[in-house]
């Protein structure tokens, strides 16, 4: 098994990735968001959505799909504009976000737990996915490291070790920004805080609507 596997190419792998996941861009964000306005629970949940969203970005890029995306104008346009819309809209929401009133809050979480359970994986699940960045991402690294004598066993390691560095890194962004000390500290300007991060949110669509494929 270990003769199998090229570990310097690994250690590659993983370190680039984890500079690339602790880079702020649209997964940090909607993790940040979730945890800051729902809890640690719903942001630990986005978490495991974008992790879950890397995975669909993995196996297409192993399939060569991701070449075809890169390649393609029009497929990339596509893709590029899907997930620029979902993040404006996602920051046309936050922006509209108006002062919330604790105990509604406390009785939509008693009355919704599986509205918040789908929401948080659903959220992290589309912001990731909805990204093409993510597959050129994926394409520029993977072509580094893989060619035909990679072994499956190596690929798959490889997938692995990006989607439990992305579920380990915003699970534990979730864990600090989503406890309940930390969400009453910014209680009072949670609608502005939130309107912020939809003008970040906004700005990372028409960024991600403006991109080329060669960038």
């Amino acid at each position: 098994m270990d003769a199998s596997i090229d570990w310097a190419a690994f250690a590659m792998v993983a370190g680039i990735n984890l500079i690339a996941v602790l880079s702020p861009g649209p997964d940090f964000v909607i993790t940040l968001r979730n945890a800051l306005i729902h809890g640690v629970r719903a942001g630990l949940l986005t978490a495991v959505g974008i992790a879950l969203g890397l995975s669909v970005h993995v196996l297409y890029t192993l399939a060569g799909l991701s070449l075809l995306i890169a390649q393609s104008v029009v497929l990339f346009s596509v893709v590029k504009l899907l997930g620029a819309a979902y993040l404006i809209w996602m920051g046309l929401q936050a922006i509209r976000a108006r002062p919330r009133d604790p105990s509604a809050d406390a009785a939509a979480g008693a009355s919704g737990p599986d509205r918040r359970w789908r929401g948080g994986i659903v959220s992290g699940f589309l912001t990731n996915v909805l990204n093409p960045k993510a597959a050129l991402y994926m394409l520029a690294l993977f072509t580094q490291i893989i060619d035909p004598a990679t072994s499956t066993l190596e690929k798959g390691l490889y997938g692995l070790t990006l989607m439990v560095e992305s579920l380990l890194v915003f699970g534990l962004l979730a864990l600090l920004i989503g406890q309940p000390a930390v969400r009453r500290a910014y209680g009072g300007a949670a609608h502005w805080i939130d309107r912020a991060l939809g003008a970040v949110f906004i700005g990372l669509g028409v960024r991600l609507a403006l991109a080329r494929a060669a960038e």
